[in-house]
């Protein structure tokens, strides 16, 4: 499955224990690592991006808009310093509400995450969790995880959805109404019109960036797996026949949804 994560450890050393385990277990194939980077909190409770590396491939914009959104969510508004390589990922057009981060996993993460501490923050394909746990164990840290993914797909939904339901809901009163409370709600459903049509059109903006970081997700992996030795070869091959499966389901969920 694909997730978002965050490991915070006490110290810079550890975090960057942290991600040479993440690449060693990318190097054998036992998860995908799409990207990466190192953050420091601040004293002052700002972060700071301590290493976008991971972020400067071809794909690196699409796949570090959740990345970013997910460091600016922790920053909250105090801020947070950005390299050149993040910068144009620090978040999803303005739009975090559809970031797919639940207030929960970034409360839970931000208590964590004291002044002084760093963290490393993620985008994974993972079969099961025990091999980053133990990466992230041997170097004192601690491992959280959403699924976003999910989660934006569901949100895009459920607001489609609402915005069919409400304008089902005036179309049934103006059947119902004459007069002047039939023109006052054949106003009201202009409005819901062209709310409809700009909600519905950052939806779809929304759809396609998930739907371009599912294509730099696969791109990712084909390069790995071109040099990958072949036990690594395998697994990588496998995780790439999932990820396609599933973005081609959700790609014509949306050519539904949206059609």
């Amino acid at each position: 499955m694909d997730r978002e994560i965050v490991i915070v450890v006490p110290t810079e050393a550890a975090a960057y224990a942290v991600s040479r385990g993440l690449k060693a277990l990318d190097d054998e194939g036992s998860i995908e690592l799409y990207t990466s980077t190192v953050v420091q909190k601040a004293p002052d409770g700002t972060i700071e991006v301590k290493d976008d590396r991971d972020l400067r491939a071809p794909w690196g914009t699409a796949l570090g808009l959740t990345v970013g959104a997910l460091i600016g969510m922790l920053a909250g508004p105090v801020g947070v310093a950005v390299g050149a390589s993040i910068g144009g990922a620090a978040g999803l057009g303005g739009d975090l509400a559809y970031s797919g981060f639940v207030g929960e996993f970034v409360n839970d993460v931000t208590r964590r995450l004291q002044p002084g501490h760093y963290a490393v923050c993620a985008s994974v394909w993972e079969d099961w969790t025990m091999p980053i746990d133990a990466a992230a164990a041997s170097a004192g840290g601690v491992v959280f995880r959403q699924a976003t993914d999910d989660v934006v797909i569901a949100q895009i939904r459920a607001e489609m959805q609402s915005l069919d339901e409400e304008m089902a809901h005036v179309g049934a009163e103006i059947a119902r109404s004459r007069d002047d409370a039939k023109a006052k709600l054949e106003a009201r459903r202009a409005e819901l019109q062209a709310k409809q049509r700009a909600e519905r059109a950052r939806l779809k903006e929304r759809a396609s960036q998930l739907q371009a970081s599912w294509e730099a997700k696969l791109a990712s992996i084909r390069q790995k797996t071109a040099a990958a030795k072949a036990d690594a070869k395998v697994r990588h091959e496998q995780h790439m026949e999932k990820l396609s499966r599933f973005a081609e389901r959700q790609r014509e969920s949306f050519r539904q949804l949206f059609a």
